[in-house]
C-alpha cells in the first residue's frame, strides 16, 4: 500500500528522474506551500519509498503506473532526452501538465509537444535552464548578439553530465542567432593540430563543453569586436538554484494552456 503524502496539500506533483540535480529540486519545492510531490520515478526502487522534507513519497520504475496510482497535476520530466518526451506525451495523454527539465529536446520533438498540449488543451513548460541567473544571462546575450559578429560559449558542468553541449548551451546561441536576425563569423584556423581543439559551431558562434569533477553548472558566452571584447557569465554553486524557476514553471502550466518554451517567456525576458 502507498503511503499518503504528509503536509500541506497544493499542487500535486510527480517526478521522472531521481538524479543529483532532480532529488534537490524535488526536495527544495516540496518545503514550498502549495507543492505536493506525490511520488518519484527512478530506475530502482519499485515499492519503495523516500523520504522528502517531513513525507514519505512512493516510488516506481514506471512513469505511466506512477501517474496512473498517485492522479498527479503536474509531472516534472528531469530523466534523459531519450525519455523526455514519451514521458511528456503521455502525461498529456493522461491529463498530467508536463514540466520538462530536461536539456536536448529537438526542435522537432518541441513542434510535437506543443501541438499535444493544444490537443488536450493543457498548459506545457519545457526549460532548458530552471536557474534564474541563467535565463537572464541568455536574455543578456541575445541582445549583446546585435552588436557584436564574432562570440563563443562556453559551458562547464560535472564529469558524469550525459549530454554535451549542454540545452542551455544550445539555447543561448539559438536567441543570439535570432537577436541578429542571421548567422554570427568564425574566423577559421588554418593550422590545427590537435582534432576539434575549437569545438563545436553553431551558427557561426563557437560552443565548447567543459566536463569536470567538482563543477555544478556554469557558463560563459564572450564577444569579440574590433578592439575589445563582452564576457558575461553565470555560476550555479548549487542545485538549490533551480527550485524558484522550477515553482515558477510549475505554476504557469497550471494557469496556462499551450506549450513554453525557456523560462525566459515566464520571466517576460521572451516572447
Amino acid at each position: 500500500m502507498r503511503p499518503e503524502m504528509s503536509g500541506q496539500s497544493g499542487t500535486r506533483v510527480a517526478v521522472a528522474g531521481f538524479g543529483r540535480l532532480a532529488s534537490d529540486v524535488t526536495r527544495g519545492l516540496a518545503a514550498l506551500d502549495g507543492i505536493e510531490i506525490v511520488g518519484i520515478a527512478r530506475r530502482q526502487g519499485a515499492d519503495q519509498t523516500i523520504r522528502v522534507g517531513e513525507a514519505l513519497v512512493a516510488c516506481y520504475r514506471d512513469v505511466g503506473t506512477m501517474m496512473r496510482e498517485t492522479r498527479p497535476d503536474v509531472l516534472l520530466e528531469a530523466t534523459l532526452p531519450e525519455f523526455a518526451m514519451e514521458h511528456a506525451l503521455g502525461a498529456l495523454a493522461s491529463g498530467v501538465r508536463p514540466v520538462v527539465a530536461t536539456s536536448g529536446v529537438s526542435d522537432r520533438d518541441l513542434e510535437e509537444l506543443g501541438r499535444a498540449c493544444a490537443d488536450h488543451a493543457l498548459g506545457g513548460v519545457v526549460a532548458p535552464n530552471l536557474s534564474v541567473g541563467a535565463v537572464v544571462l541568455m536574455h543578456l546575450a541575445a541582445i549583446a548578439g546585435r552588436f557584436f559578429e564574432h562570440a563563443d560559449i562556453i559551458e562547464y558542468h560535472r564529469d558524469r553530465k550525459a549530454d554535451a553541449p549542454s540545452g542551455t548551451a544550445v539555447h543561448t546561441a539559438r536567441l543570439m542567432q535570432r537577436a541578429r536576425q542571421g548567422t554570427f563569423t568564425r574566423v577559421p584556423t588554418r593550422t590545427v593540430t590537435v582534432p576539434d581543439v575549437r569545438g563545436g559551431e553553431a551558427n557561426g558562434i563557437g560552443i565548447h563543453s567543459i566536463r569536470l569533477p567538482g563543477l555544478v553548472a556554469h557558463q560563459e558566452v564572450i564577444f569579440g569586436g574590433t578592439g575589445q571584447t563582452l564576457t558575461l557569465r553565470h555560476d550555479a554553486m548549487s542545485n538549490d538554484s533551480y527550485v524558484p524557476g522550477a515553482a515558477l514553471a510549475i505554476r504557469h502550466a497550471m494557469e496556462t494552456t499551450g506549450l513554453t518554451v525557456g523560462l525566459g517567456t515566464l520571466l517576460g525576458l521572451e516572447r
